[in-house]
C-alpha cells in the first residue's frame, strides 16, 4: 500500500479544510487534570454541552472509558476521563512481525498502521528548559472529528511571540490546558483513532531532533508513561534522498523547501501548529509518490522513543 493512496482518497479533505477551522478543538476544555491525578473527577460550572468521540474500533488487551460532560454558563456537572495502561506493547522489532504487506478484504485495503501527522511550537529550541504551547495533528485516514488542535499552557512567559504569534495571554486563559492536563485528552484522540492491532505512526517534520524529543521531556516531566506502541517518522531525512532534474541532491530539504518544490498551497500563520501540520499532509503524499514509499517501506524507517538521543538540538 502506499501512502500516496491514502492521501488520495481525504486529498479534498486537505484542499477543503485549509484556512478553516479544525474539527477537534480542545480550546474550550475547562477541567482540571493534573498529572499526579489523571483519573480524578472534577466539577467545573459551564453551560450544558456534551461532545463524545467514536472510538473506530475496540482495542484489545486495553480497557478505555471516556465521558466529557461540558458546562458553560451556570450548572454543575462532572468530567472524568479513565486511562488504563497498555500491556505487553510490541517492541519495533516484533512490528516486522506483522504481516504489513497490502490486505484487500472485500474491496477494503487495510493500513498497516494508524498514521497521524503532527506537529508542536515551543517556547524556545531546548527541550528540557523549554515547553510546549500547541500541538496539533492529523489523521490520514480522514473522516469526522480526524483533526486535533490545541494550545498549551507552558506556565511561564512567552519570549518568542514574533516566532509563532502566540502571546502569554493565549496561553494563560482559563481554558487552556497545560501539559499534565493535556495528555489525557491527546490519548483519547489517539485512541478513538487507532485501529485495534494497529501501531500509531507518528509523522513529523525533522521530528527526530525537535518534536519528538519535546514530547518525551513534557511526558517525562508530568510523570507520564508514552504508550509503547507510538512509532515516529521523520520526513526531513527522507526528503533529503529528493534530486532535482539534472541529478543533483535537492540543496534544502526544510519544509518551505518542499511547499515550493511541490507548489503547494498554504494559508494561515507559518510556524503554526495546524497550518504545518496540513502542509506536511501535502508534502507527505508527493514526497511519497516521487520517491515511490510505501506505509511498509515508512515503518522500516520509524523509530521509538528509546531511539532519541538526549543531545540538544534545533529545529
Amino acid at each position: 500500500m502506499s501512502l500516496y493512496s491514502i492521501c488520495c482518497g481525504n486529498f479534498h479533505q486537505l484542499r477543503s479544510s485549509i484556512g478553516r477551522r479544525c474539527s477537534i478543538r480542545f480550546l474550550k476544555y475547562n477541567s482540571r487534570i493534573t498529572s499526579e491525578n489523571v483519573l480524578q473527577n472534577r466539577r467545573h460550572k459551564t453551560r450544558p454541552f456534551s461532545t463524545s468521540v467514536p472510538v473506530r474500533s475496540t482495542r484489545k488487551a486495553c480497557k478505555q472509558s471516556f465521558s466529557n460532560n461540558r458546562h458553560l454558563h451556570g450548572g454543575s456537572v462532572e468530567s472524568s476521563i479513565e486511562v488504563f495502561k497498555q500491556s505487553d506493547l510490541h517492541h519495533l522489532k516484533s512490528l516486522q512481525c506483522y504481516d504489513i504487506q497490502e490486505k484487500v478484504s472485500g474491496g477494503k485495503t487495510e493500513c498497516p498502521a494508524t498514521i497521524l501527522v503532527f506537529d508542536i511550537e515551543t517556547t524556545g529550541f531546548s527541550r528540557r528548559g523549554d515547553r510546549i504551547i500547541e500541538f496539533a495533528a492529523r489523521d490520514l485516514a480522514g473522516g469526522k472529528n480526524s483533526t486535533f488542535q490545541t494550545l498549551i499552557n507552558p506556565e511561564r512567559e512567552i519570549r518568542n511571540t514574533a516566532v509563532h504569534r502566540i502571546s502569554t495571554s493565549m496561553v494563560r486563559r482559563s481554558d487552556v490546558p497545560r501539559f499534565g492536563e493535556f495528555i489525557p485528552i491527546l490519548l483519547q484522540y489517539v485512541w478513538s483513532r487507532q485501529v485495534a492491532g494497529k501501531p500509531i505512526m507518528w509523522i513529523a517534520h525533522n521530528g527526530k531532533s525537535f518534536d519528538v524529543p519535546f514530547l518525551i521531556f513534557e511526558f517525562e516531566r508530568c510523570k507520564q508513561e508514552m504508550p509503547g506502541d507510538w512509532l515516529f517518522v521523520d520526513t526531513l531525512p527522507i526528503a533529503r534522498q529528493l534530486v532535482e532534474s539534472n541529478g543533483q541532491k535537492i540543496s534544502s530539504a526544510s519544509m518551505n523547501a518542499l511547499i515550493e518544490r511541490y507548489k503547494i498551497p498554504v494559508d494561515g500563520d507559518a510556524h503554526r501548529a495546524m497550518r504545518d501540520v496540513t502542509a506536511l499532509c501535502y508534502v507527505l503524499q508527493k514526497l511519497t509518490f516521487e520517491l515511490k514509499l510505501t506505509v511498509p517501506q515508512l515503518l522500516e524507517k520509524s523509530f521509538r522513543m528509546s531511539d532519541i538521543a538526549t543531545t540538544p538540538s534545533k529545529k
